[in-house]
């Protein structure tokens, strides 16, 4: 069951991280300034929540976004970026 719910919010995150609005926020403004996700990581919390943890650089500059995925109302549209 465990990997199931697992496998359906991978499929659900991956479906919105392509639509295009799945970054809103300050991680969009980071990618249209032409950062590349170098890394990506899902951090679980529970079994409603959980955070992806994006690693973007250009150049020499890094940033750090979050964005909250629940499992009820799926990504959040809003992300939290900051400088490692």
């Amino acid at each position: 069951m465990e990997s199931l719910i697992k496998k359906l919010l991978g499929i659900i995150v991956l479906g919105l991280l392509l639509s295009g609005n799945a970054y809103a926020g300050p991680m969009q403004e980071l990618l249209d300034e032409k950062y590349k996700i170098t890394q990506e990581k899902l951090v679980e919390f529970n079994d409603w929540y959980a955070q992806k943890v994006f690693t973007l650089k250009r150049g020499k500059q890094v940033r750090i976004c979050t964005v909250l995925i629940s499992r009820v109302e799926g990504v959040g549209n809003n992300s939290k970026c900051m400088t490692p």
